[in-house]
């Protein structure tokens, strides 16, 4: 049986007393952890981290284990001694973000197992105690990786990006010769541009009407997968569990997406774009798209994200 490991790095968040009873002790935190991941309710969890404004890879890896168990996961909460391991994780965590490491009391463990017995996972979070309440905490990025992503030009990412080479499936390895060989693009990214804008701008409408099939729809052969109405089985998957993967996906999701330019080479396309993810943070960067049929489907992305 297959076991994932994964360990999220979480900076504490405070919950109003209106909104939820605020935990006074590490397993009155894992109960009321418990209580939401069984019920999928995501605005319980939320209360219980500071997951609001934290990285859109972290809010979807938090959302996503909260998807996940009440989806087709058996979820089982406690907590646990921070041990030097983990320790040692947050401490390299914060050096590779220039951030100060999460003073963590302790670690909320979230043990998943599929209900058809296919597979087994593992989520471990560091949790403090904030205002008198234990808390989940998210670590955020220190100022000077923020400076560093805000310094980064969109094109110096195409620029790595063509230097990196772009898989070419035709001759089945990367060409790195873009930056010659491939037709530069109007400001709005001509086709492929106009296509990606329209994708992402009808995700962002199906994300905001709670609409599962309408964002199957919009992306693509991704999103066709992802969000289908029915299992691998046939069997019919019901609305509400959708609904709950498209808010656990829509973390990552772009919005507000403005291209800036970019290059064609044959049914490929290199653009330069810059928008909003789930966080409400900026992302920009270069997004690789190829052409099948008439529809222009993303291929790969190379981003950097930081606040407003």
């Amino acid at each position: 049986m297959p076991r994932i490991q994964k360990m999220l790095p979480l900076l504490a968040l405070s919950c109003s007393l209106s909104a939820c009873a605020a935990p006074s002790s590490p397993d009155a935190l894992a109960g009321a952890l418990q209580k939401a991941l069984d019920a999928g309710d995501f605005d319980a969890a939320r209360a219980l981290s500071d997951i609001d404004g934290a990285p859109a890879d972290a809010r979807f890896a938090y959302f996503d284990v909260v998807y996940g168990c009440a989806a087709d996961m058996q979820c089982k909460v406690k907590v646990a001694p921070l041990d030097d391991e983990f320790r040692k994780g947050l401490t390299e965590d914060a050096r590779a973000i220039d951030a100060e490491p999460i003073a963590a009391e302790g670690v909320v463990v979230v043990t998943q197992s599929s209900k058809d017995g296919s597979g087994s996972g593992e989520l471990r979070m560091p949790y403090a105690k904030t205002g008198g309440a234990y808390r989940i905490a998210v670590m955020r990025p220190g100022a000077a990786s923020l400076a560093k992503a805000r310094a980064r030009s969109n094109e110096d990412i195409l620029r790595d990006l063509f230097a990196a080479g772009i898989y070419d499936p035709a001759i089945g390895t990367r060409r790195t010769d873009w930056a010659t060989a491939a037709q530069a693009l109007p400001a709005d990214g001509g086709e492929p541009g106009r296509a990606f804008v329209a994708a992402t701008s009808a995700m962002a409408a199906a994300v905001d009407a709670k609409d599962p099939d309408a964002a199957m729809r919009a992306g693509g052969r991704w999103s066709q997968i992802v969000f289908a109405d029915k299992g691998y089985d046939g069997k019919p998957i019901a609305k509400e569990q959708r609904q709950r993967k498209l808010v656990a996906q829509s973390q990552r999701m772009l919005r507000d997406v403005k291209v800036r330019g970019g290059y064609r080479l044959g049914d490929d396309a290199a653009l330069t774009f810059e928008g909003r993810n789930g966080s409400g943070w900026i992302e920009r960067g270069a997004v690789l798209l190829t052409k099948e049929g008439d529809a222009w489907d993303v291929s790969g992305k190379e981003t950097v994200s930081y606040p407003e």
